[in-house]
């Protein structure tokens, strides 16, 4: 692990955001160590705040998931960015929308007004196989009409446990390239996102600790809203993303089954 003593002996933290996938499970299973990790830290009366931005599922369902899965977590502690898209939609007086998601999580968001032909935002999350030239093109040709571009998140890619797959932010970036728009992110590693979070904690980011796997969007984040930050070598974790960082985590861990003896 990378650390310093002025780190060490810095505030302790009052909370931990954890990232999910690839930090707490990994393919459809928990990293090894994982389940014990989290049981520790609420011992230690942690507070704890899950975020992913995995937007194919309402909180509700993770929070379904990860108890199946074996975790000690509850449904208000867990922050996705379909939560916090329906949050930024509901700040926008009378936005219409044309949504680019699951039909589950598309039902999450029954209270804003859908429409698929003049819309004020084009809404793009997980939408699997619906990703087709079709859908694309008429989203297209919604933002060239004068939508704007709403991102739930912006990975490239995820790991399923039939293998690696493409992620909703790969066809953001064709969506912003071909319509000359810049997507409004509302998952990590935007500053809302983080500020949702923490708004909910009442602390200060100086009182938590990110923990994640992916450096673009756990350590990025972190770093923009001068958060501490653990990096963990599980889920996309590629020892090369140390040679020349985006962010610089405070820091790095084998995995989070390390994080309860870090402080």
């Amino acid at each position: 692990m990378t650390n310093t003593t002025q780190q060490l002996n810095a505030t302790p933290p009052k909370a931990f955001l954890i990232d999910l996938d690839g930090t707490l499970y990994f393919k459809g299973k928990p990293c090894p160590g994982a389940i014990e990790a989290v049981n520790d830290l609420r011992q230690e009366k942690y507070q704890l705040r899950f975020l992913t931005n995995t937007t194919a599922k309402t909180p509700k369902m993770l929070h379904a998931q990860m108890r199946d899965l074996g975790f000690n977590i509850y449904e208000d502690e867990i922050f996705n960015a379909t939560y916090a898209c329906l949050l930024h939609l509901r700040a926008q007086s009378e936005a219409r929308c044309h949504f680019m998601v699951d039909d589950a999580v598309k039902a999450y968001f029954k209270e804003i007004p859908v429409d698929d032909h003049a819309p004020d935002f084009v809404v793009v999350g997980d939408y699997g196989e619906g990703f087709d030239f079709h859908a694309l093109n008429h989203a297209f040709r919604l933002l060239m009409d004068g939508a704007e571009l709403i991102a739930l998140q912006k990975g490239l890619y995820w790991f399923s446990p039939e293998g690696i797959r493409l992620d909703c932010g790969a066809f953001v970036t064709l969506l912003e390239a071909a319509a000359g728009k810049t997507a409004t992110i509302m998952g990590k590693p935007s500053e809302t996102f983080f500020k949702t979070v923490l708004s909910n904690l009442q602390l200060t980011p100086k009182d938590v600790v990110v923990v994640g796997d992916d450096i673009t969007t756990d350590i990025v984040g972190a770093e923009s809203m001068k958060m501490r930050s653990v990096l963990v070598k599980t889920g996309k974790f590629k020892p090369d993303q140390l040679e020349n960082p985006v962010a610089k985590p405070t820091w790095v861990l084998e995995s989070i089954s390390e994080l309860p003896r870090l402080f």
